[in-house]
């Protein structure tokens, strides 16, 4: 991998420094009376003993900020992709988590200052907190009918290209999954923060509307990024491009609405919190998990913004949880799997009916009885990756060559020669081997 690429993936990666800082930053500032995931009343927020920790917990934040800028360095001295993606998979997961070690530490603070100074509410708080006027308002879904245009556009690959069919028919699923999560995701719960029901039912439109928003942005930039790939596969600069404005599309989406919505609901309740306000710092672990036995949901929203969590009072949210870090942590086992595709050698035999080449597990045949010409190539000519693996001990699945369009590869590019071979179809394949001398013997063979 050369320096160019590494730069390229630690840009498109480190943003998540600023962005979780940010994140984690706005947690200071007192939105439905919460303020780093500890209810404080009105008086409270202004004490002095709250801001300090508050600066504590900022300064925190930053330095680890640069400690896991510092730690990213190194990855520009490692070789090999799968080396640099188990390294940078596994920073994105530290520095994930790392957030959290300032966020706890401040969360624990604040609630021992909280008990110290009287602050605890002393009635005896609902096991589930409703407002029955603004559980009355009728909740107005999007119709799903939003969503089909996205998925429609999204099909389109499909009707041109079948080779790629299950790369389009994937993301094309992503489309309905994507109404799904906002049909069934969300939790029609009136966001009560006080006994003002007015400003229950706008805090609760708000994260209605916004909700919406982000699943349906979601599905429409997923449909038109299907159709841009399909249009630059042959191009991996136009490609590139597509899929880096995709990304930032989602993000930029993502973060702006998720903002927003703390924007907003620290506005609408900035006078609460001076008579009565509801406390469930109980029910949440850290300010962060959501556990209580007497609600029997297994998904609740999250206290503020518009995300959702799991209820680990619920075995089934025990289950759901531990599934979501499990596959978290298994994440760094790519960049491994991809080392031993680095290292797996390319082989290419005859059977009784094929000529198959394979790499670490996969493998691209051609019936001998379809072949209709070979060819010994001494010079391997430029190709250009569709889809597929392209190191630089293997190249495997669809690529693009100028003067023979697509063809199916799988070659060893610092071994040839290389067989090209084409089927009574008129379909093109290069095969290639990492031991040498493979080639000739097959092409004497098939002669």
């Amino acid at each position: 991998m050369t320096v160019f690429w590494k730069l390229i993936m630690w840009a498109m990666i480190v943003w998540l420094l600023p962005l979780l800082n940010a994140y984690f930053k706005n947690e200071c500032k007192p939105k439905k009376n919460i303020i780093a995931g500890v209810t404080l009343p009105y008086s409270a927020q202004d004490d002095a003993a709250v801001l300090a920790l508050l600066e504590k917990y900022k300064r925190e934040l930053m330095l680890n900020s640069w400690i896991m800028l510092a730690a990213a360095v190194p990855s520009l001295l490692l070789r090999g992709h799968g080396a640099f993606m188990t390294y940078w998979i596994t920073w994105a997961i530290l520095i994930c988590l790392s957030f959290y070690i300032p966020y706890v530490r401040c969360n624990k603070s604040l609630r021992q200052l909280k008990e110290e100074r009287g602050w605890l509410r002393t009635e005896e708080a609902p096991q589930v907190v409703t407002d029955l006027q603004a559980a009355a308002e009728e909740m107005r879904w999007l119709s799903p009918w939003w969503f089909l245009p996205p998925f429609i556009i999204s099909l389109v690959p499909l009707a041109f290209d079948r080779t790629l069919w299950w790369l389009w028919a994937l993301d094309g699923a992503m489309v309905p999954v994507f109404y799904l999560c906002y049909r069934y995701l969300y939790r029609n719960r009136a966001e009560v923060v006080d006994e003002n029901s007015e400003r229950t039912m706008a805090l609760t439109r708000i994260r209605r509307y916004n909700w919406g928003k982000f699943w349906l942005v979601m599905a429409w930039a997923t449909g038109l990024f299907n159709v841009g790939m399909w249009l630059t596969l042959e191009n991996i600069w136009l490609c590139m491009a597509v899929i880096l404005l995709y990304g930032v599309v989602v993000c930029v989406s993502a973060v702006g609405i998720e903002f927003r919505v703390r924007r907003l609901q620290e506005k609408l309740t900035a006078d609460s919190g001076q008579g009565y306000y509801v406390d469930e710092d109980d029910r949440w672990i850290w300010g962060i998990f959501y556990y209580n036995p007497n609600d029997a949901r297994l998904m609740v929203n999250a206290r503020t913004g518009i995300n959702s969590t799991f209820n680990l009072a619920r075995r089934s949210g025990q289950v759901l949880m531990g599934l979501v870090l499990a596959m978290l942590l298994a994440c760094p086992l790519m960049g491994v799997w991809l080392m031993g595709m680095e290292r797996a050698p390319v082989e290419l035999e005859v059977t009784e009916t094929e000529l198959v080449g394979s790499h670490y597990g996969g493998e691209w045949s051609v019936a001998l009885e379809d072949i209709a010409e070979i060819q010994v190539l001494a010079e391997r000519p430029k190709l250009r990756r569709v889809a597929g693996t392209g190191m630089e001990s293997a190249l495997t699945g669809q690529f693009s060559a100028e003067d023979w369009g697509r063809v199916t590869v799988c070659l060893d590019p610092r071994t040839g020669p290389w067989l090209l071979v084409t089927a009574e179809d008129g379909t093109l394949y290069l095969f290639g081997a990492s031991e040498e001398g493979i080639v000739e013997t097959i092409a004497a063979r098939l002669s």
